[in-house]
């Protein structure tokens, strides 16, 4: 009688271990699916049906409330060139690391800059969250001045 217990004790330890095992499978195979699941949602990712990549996503209430929490936030002057409105200069509201490759990010504050219209169009899509944009010295507010960034690569001279 005590060896018919063992022996059935084993077997149900051999039949929870492969439970285990296929429930773990199970699992991982989820777990997989999901993370692939994610990755095209973000991809995808979109606000009121519009995705954030496309132009009109730039026309949804929520990227003009965020947008204006950029102009708060950052004030209405070129983080890059320092051009205001008042010296004629268009602000635009950027995108650090791009809304197509970073769809994520499109509404995420500390992903945006304020940047006049020239500037902004200098950059273009480059993610700009590696650079520091400044190191540049600018001239006039959108013109670079070569000479300055010259001398700081030029040998010294006695």
């Amino acid at each position: 009688m005590m060896k018919s217990l063992i022996n059935k004790m084993r077997l149900e330890n051999k039949k929870n271990k492969r439970k285990d095992k296929i429930k773990a499978a199970k699992l991982k195979q989820k777990q997989n699916k999901s993370a692939n699941q994610l990755s095209q949602e973000f991809k995808q990712l979109k606000v009121r049906g519009i995705h954030t990549a496309s132009d009109a996503f730039l026309m949804t209430y929520e990227w003009r409330k965020v947008r204006m929490e950029a102009l708060k936030k950052y004030g209405a002057r070129c983080q890059c060139c320092g051009a205001t409105p008042a010296h004629g200069a268009v602000m635009n509201v950027d995108h650090i690391k791009p809304r197509k490759l970073f769809p994520h990010l499109a509404l995420d504050l500390n992903n945006l800059q304020v940047l006049c219209h020239d500037c902004n169009h200098g950059k273009g899509n480059w993610d700009m969250s590696c650079c520091d944009r400044h190191s540049l010295i600018y001239n006039n507010a959108h013109s670079v001045d070569t000479q300055s960034l010259d001398s700081l690569h030029s040998p010294l001279t006695h």
